[in-house]
């Protein structure tokens, strides 16, 4: 062999060491951008169901149906709600309110939603 082709191959090692090293990094890039979507929805279903809970004690209060004014909360806030107990009544209830929401991207092996509980109360 001579000097020239030596020079070549050695070339091409550093070409594919430097491509694997930015396919590894973008990897990473990638997964954790996933992960901090995930986390901002759960932190938005977090935040949803509060909301919920809260309309749904106000509604209470003021004699309206609780369960109604928390599903209409939730989906102004991009989530459903899976779940609304109604303890009390009157002026005197305890709301617990479950809400449901979807994580994008969907990954296999990976839940593809998520549930976040709230209660809110009045005395």
């Amino acid at each position: 062999m001579n000097n020239a082709a030596r020079g070549e191959q050695r070339g091409s090692a550093g070409a594919v060491l430097t491509v694997g090293i930015a396919l590894a990094t973008a990897g990473v890039f990638v997964v954790a951008m996933v992960l901090i979507h995930w986390f901002a929805i759960s932190r938005q279903a977090e935040q949803a169901a509060e909301l919920a809970a809260l309309a749904a004690v106000g509604a209470a209060s003021m004699g309206e149906e609780p369960c109604q004014a928390a599903s209409e909360a939730a989906s102004r806030n991009e989530v459903s709600v899976a779940d609304c107990i109604v303890r009390g009544e009157g002026r005197h209830v305890v709301v617990e309110v479950s809400v449901h929401a979807d994580l994008t991207p969907t990954l296999p092996g990976v839940p593809g939603s998520l549930t976040r509980r709230a209660t809110a109360a009045t005395f």
